[in-house]
């Protein structure tokens, strides 16, 4: 009797990831949300449509592994993280289908790749970082988006993001965020603010819902 087990052609499982990242935008929110749980005060997008080149900048606990940052599914954060929010550990994979070149800088070491060569399972170069400024920089190069296109998202996703984001030196509104002033209450499914609640008058069904900061649905 012949046994036989599935196995994973991972060339081909990478590339077709790439399909679950057909909205160019996506990896901003990625990164956000990556700066998010490292614990960082605030979140710095440049870019400079002049090169197309995306620089990513936050000031979180930094990157452990530069190795696990390269494993799919790997997520690579603590255990109160994967236990409250489940990362897939796919997030960085938007940074490598979104440009052509990409370095990082962080607390476990230096790369600057072609993405190419990433998604190919060529090996990268880890080069120390001895004087780490605790800044983790992920510069991104020959990105596929407009200036435009940057600016409106960033400003879409940041209306309910925990820490601030800062577009081109510009720190960007965040009225609905949970530091914003707003009276919230807390129930099974979450934290709730019911604008106009005591102003029957001012009737209105409309609203919008956020999971972990990022905008997921509006009515």
């Amino acid at each position: 009797m012949k046994q036989v087990a599935m196995k994973v052609n991972q060339s081909n499982l990478v590339k077709s990831l790439k399909f679950s990242f057909t909205n160019k935008t996506t990896v901003l929110g990625e990164l956000m949300q990556n700066a998010r749980r490292a614990g960082a005060t605030s979140i710095n997008f440049e870019f400079a449509p002049e090169t197309r080149i995306l620089r990513v900048t936050d000031n979180g606990c930094g990157i452990d592994s530069i190795e696990t940052l390269l494993t799919v599914a790997e997520s690579g954060w603590d255990a109160d993280v994967v236990a409250q929010e489940h990362p897939f550990g796919i997030g960085f994979l938007s940074a490598l289908f979104a440009c052509r070149h990409i370095t990082v800088v962080s607390k476990s070491g230096r790369i600057s790749v072609d993405t190419d060569d990433v998604l190919s399972f060529n090996p990268v170069n880890i080069t120390p970082v001895p004087e780490w400024d605790s800044v983790t920089t992920i510069t991104m190069v020959a990105v596929d988006l407009e200036l435009g296109r940057i600016e409106h998202e960033l400003k879409r996703l940041a209306s309910a993001f925990p820490i601030p984001v800062i577009f081109n030196g510009e720190s960007l509104a965040r009225p609905h965020a949970m530091d914003s002033g707003l009276e919230f209450v807390n129930t099974e499914i979450g934290s709730i603010c019911l604008a106009g609640f005591n102003k029957p008058e001012q009737h209105n069904k409309s609203f919008v819902m956020y999971l972990q900061g990022l905008p997921i649905y509006k009515s």
